[in-house]
């Protein structure tokens, strides 16, 4: 489940929690969203620290299209339903 959205622009932090309470990192769903959304066709950054696996930078490029930022946060809902 997501436990924070932060960021501003471009840049975007999204964290995966196991509680929303206890904010405890969810890092084996993480890996898993990450290596979902790679089968979909949308490569994640996932940080590789730790107790912090759960959480996904998201900074596309500056000359992305509307349409292409749709179709990733859509490949990235997908594949968030598809893990849970």
């Amino acid at each position: 489940m997501i436990g924070d959205v932060r960021g501003g622009g471009l840049l975007v932090g999204l964290e995966l929690v196991a509680d929303r309470v206890t904010k405890q990192p969810a890092d084996e769903l993480g890996q898993a969203v990450t290596r979902r959304c790679l089968d979909l066709g949308l490569h994640m950054n996932v940080v590789q620290l730790p107790g912090m696996g759960g959480v996904f930078r998201i900074a596309p490029p500056l000359t992305a299209t509307t349409g292409e930022l749709d179709l990733g946060l859509e490949i990235l809902d997908r594949a968030i339903t598809d893990i849970r």
